[in-house]
């Protein structure tokens, strides 16, 4: 492998955030939407032409199933795991999920966790091969974790592995695009795993000092394809106040956006460009653009503004969570695992899709965050490759029956969300991803 794409790669790594196009069901003017069958994401919508190709059949005599899962954070998401005697849907739709296919095809699905320190979760894969020993049947791990490890050999291709048919709609079509290279595909995501839909980037905004500052209707501006950076800008700038009284800006105060650092490159992935990407079976940087360079300027330029609060470089009088919670701040940029932090109290918040850069942008894009998200992928020293590829295929289709359904429906649109207008910037049509792709040396 030539020096300057491991130098792309590391770079790619470090920097990257995944993005995501925020086309909403019924999509807002000034956006474009692809056909929804190709974007394995439409929640519970298998198509009739579409059929799982693991038979009924097939039985693997009561054995285990097992699957990694770790993650760069602490509180990371195990998808495959559930509370017994749980009366959140949630844990009700996977314990669903996981009989069918554990009855069907006569396994017992378990799944070992490392979240706890887990920013080398790289580790225990590595060290699982030179044990000898082929414990684990699945990974779902952070993604430069298995960026790295593509690259090293630890995966499964998964166009080859059995069973496995990423054409199918509970598979993301451009994820799998963008992670591919010389035709081969290591990890990727889709209905399996909620995960990335967790970790996607949005504009969290407060109601109340919205309706107190008479702005003009962000849901309309959304709609209109009209929700960009210079409007955002302009809201923020409203808002700026110095609560307490005390001469200067601290989390007492109230501010128009509380951001954290990876909002520059989730701003970026807004304006629908990418750290890097491959073109030609080759990695390349594809930040050097005139749009890239004006989301910098503007969004730096609007973070030095007093309007504005970051807070990984705050006091510690309050956290972000209490001060957006105490109507200390017009607008939050995060991803949606925030959201039940403030659901059980009286703030009234809405959501908005990340901003363009300009209103002629083709459609609005959400990023992932990457240090954050976490990729599928099948170890290749498993003990039963046909075993690991039919119960992954068959986990992401009943996945998309039963899981994904009950994630959109019930715990956003339920409980996360309070109402129908941000419902509509969270069920996308569409998911676009540029994900940190492997690299393998030409075949």
């Amino acid at each position: 492998m030539k020096k300057p794409v491991l130098i792309c790669l590391a770079l790619l790594l470090v920097f990257s955030t995944l993005l995501v196009s925020c086309s909403e069901r019924t999509a807002p003017a000034g956006t474009v939407t692809e056909d929804p069958q190709n974007s394995g994401e439409a929640a519970g919508d298998t198509t009739a032409s579409e059929t799982l190709g693991v038979p009924d059949d097939l039985k693997f005599s009561d054995s285990t199933f097992n699957i990694l899962c770790t993650a760069w954070m602490d509180n990371g998401i195990n998808p495959f795991a559930y509370a017994e005697d749980s009366a959140l849907v949630m844990d009700d739709a996977i314990y669903r999920r996981n009989a069918k296919v554990e009855d069907t095809y006569g396994v017992t699905l378990t799944t070992t966790d490392f979240f706890k320190n887990s920013s080398s979760g790289a580790s225990y894969l590595t060290k699982n091969r030179a044990s000898g020993d082929s414990e684990y049947d699945g990974a779902l791990m952070g993604v430069f974790d298995t960026s790295a490890l593509a690259y090293q050999g630890y995966f499964l291709d998964l166009q080859e592995a059995p069973y496995v048919t990423l054409k199918n709609s509970w598979w993301d079509q451009n994820a799998t695009a963008d992670t591919s290279i010389y035709g081969q595909t290591f990890y990727t995501t889709g209905d399996i795993s909620y995960a990335d839909k967790e970790y996607t980037f949005g504009v969290i905004f407060n109601k109340t000092i919205h309706e107190e500052k008479k702005l003009e209707d962000v849901y309309k501006l959304a709609r209109e394809g009209k929700w960009t950076l210079e409007v955002l800008s302009e809201m923020t700038k409203t808002v700026s106040e110095d609560l307490d009284g005390d001469d200067k800006l601290t989390s007492n105060d109230k501010y128009g956006m509380i951001v954290w650092d990876a909002m520059l490159t989730a701003m970026i992935n807004a304006s629908g460009n990418t750290i890097a990407a491959i073109k030609d079976d080759q990695l390349a940087l594809t930040l050097n653009n005139e749009q890239t360079v004006a989301v910098v300027e503007r969004f730096v330029s609007l973070c030095q503004d007093q309007s504005v609060i970051n807070f990984q470089h705050m006091d510690s009088a309050k956290k972000w969570p209490e001060m957006f919670e105490s109507n200390q701040s017009l607008f939050l940029l995060e991803y949606l695992k925030a959201l039940p932090l403030f659901r059980d109290g009286d703030l009234e918040y809405g959501i908005l899709p990340m901003p363009k850069l300009t209103e002629d942008q083709d459609r609005y894009y959400c990023g992932l965050a990457g240090y954050q998200a976490t990729m599928y992928a099948i170890p290749a020293d498993c003990a039963d490759e046909e075993k690991s590829g039919a119960i992954t295929e068959a986990l992401a289709y009943y996945s998309k029956e039963i899981v994904t359904p009950a994630y959109y429906e019930k715990t956003l649109k339920g409980k996360n969300v309070q109402d129908p207008d941000s419902a509509e910037t969270l069920l996308p049509t569409t998911r676009r991803r540029s994900l940190p792709p492997p690299t393998t040396r030409r075949p």
